[in-house]
């Protein structure tokens, strides 16, 4: 697995029961999500595998989440879970308050709010 791996995973072990906020820019597109944090883990994703997003191994955020809407209203996250593919990560960030994860399609700002 990544070599970023770990290290993102205690950085997120040291946040559970935080708010997060999660911006996720791909393909010009940003999508936004806040999210309580319940439970991290690493699982192999065969569920999304027809949107050729995951189908691999991802990173997933679980907790009580909100979708930020281009006009700001603010939906419930499906499945209270937020994936990130691992196979593909560049590079991964941390300090304090957050973390900036790059893959192969996307670019991610983990911010503590």
């Amino acid at each position: 697995m990544n070599e970023c791996l770990q290290p993102m995973m205690d950085w997120l072990d040291e946040r559970i029961g935080s708010s997060l906020y999660i911006r996720k820019l791909e393909q010009g597109d940003t999508d936004e999500v806040r999210l309580k944090l319940e439970h991290r883990g690493v699982h192999d994703d065969h569920t999304h595998a027809l949107d050729d997003y995951t189908g691999g191994p991802v990173l997933y955020l679980r907790g009580e989440g909100r979708v930020i809407q281009p006009g700001g209203e603010e939906l419930p996250l499906p499945s209270n879970t937020f994936l990130i593919p691992v196979e593909e990560m560049m590079q991964a960030r941390m300090d304090g308050k957050s973390m900036t994860v790059e893959t192969g399609r996307a670019h991610y700002d983990i911010t503590v709010s």
